[in-house]
């Protein structure tokens, strides 16, 4: 091989590993994407907030990336960290947060770019697109569509099942990867009745069909306190059944496992 052709190699080499897209899934709903010299978080929690019983594990928030970004589909302890987002965005990294949680996020001592509905947001050759969610409680949230690299991805917090998914594959598909919540919770807050959510397992294959995805990978699953808080029971063996019947691809992964998008 000449020195020109081993250039050639070495640069095509370096081109094809900065357009992989490792995901990786977290704790609970997190989700962290590193492509080139950025890494997302979203819905990342790194803190016990369960008591020494995370679900399928606590994995740590770490960036080796010279830029770090976060993402929240709302601010619920479970898919807010306060502390681990400061520790691991630094003084340089953002949460990128609709604008109806913004002054709270930034009020908490992060450096914030709010983000409206359908409007995107350019950073790090990512392009981050709040869309609608349905929040079980009725506060605010929104889900992200995640573009880089030509690979969209879309990550759905904890949302209930919405009207919506149709218009999203339409606009944004085909997605490579959706990240749909499956347990399905009860939960009950006194004096409120009990409510659900989250999506099922059955909602979240129909969404991922309908936003046109290759594949799913199941989050917000594993947790159950009665009579507080109720899952669908086998939520994962429902929703891998039911894939194969369907011919959905699914990826359930486990806290600190990856797969890599070349």
């Amino acid at each position: 091989m000449t020195k020109l052709s081993l250039l050639v190699a070495v640069v095509c080499m370096a081109a094809n590993a900065s357009a992989e897209v490792v995901v990786e899934k977290l704790t609970w709903a997190g989700i962290k994407m590193v492509h080139a010299d950025t890494t997302v978080f979203i819905d990342a929690v790194g803190t016990d907030i369960w008591d020494g019983n995370a679900p399928g594990g606590l994995v740590s928030l770490e960036s080796e990336t010279s830029r770090s970004y976060a993402l929240i589909t709302h601010a619920h302890n479970d898919h807010f960290d306060l502390y681990g987002l400061k520790e691991v965005l630094g003084e340089r990294g953002y949460v990128i947060v609709h604008e109806d949680e913004a002054t709270y996020v930034a009020s908490r001592g992060l450096r914030v770019i709010p983000a409206k509905l359908w409007v995107p947001v350019s950073r790090g050759g990512f392009l981050f697109t709040a869309v609608p969610a349905v929040d079980g409680f009725g506060d605010s949230q929104v889900s992200w569509v995640i573009s880089v690299d030509n690979k969209r991805y879309l990550h759905a917090g904890d949302t209930l099942w919405h009207g919506q998914w149709e218009s999203f594959g339409l606009q944004f598909g085909p997605f490579e990867m959706a990240f749909l919540p499956i347990n399905g919770a009860k939960v009950l807050r006194d004096p409120m009745p009990e409510s659900v959510a989250s999506m099922t397992p059955t909602q979240a294959i129909d969404a991922n069909l309908l936003l046109r995805s290759k594949s799913l990978l199941p989050i917000h699953y594993g947790l159950d306190d009665p009579p507080y808080y109720v899952e669908v029971p086998d939520n994962l063996e429902q929703l891998l059944s039911e894939a194969k019947q369907r011919e959905v691809a699914v990826h359930p992964l486990k806290p600190g496992e990856q797969v890599i998008h070349p």
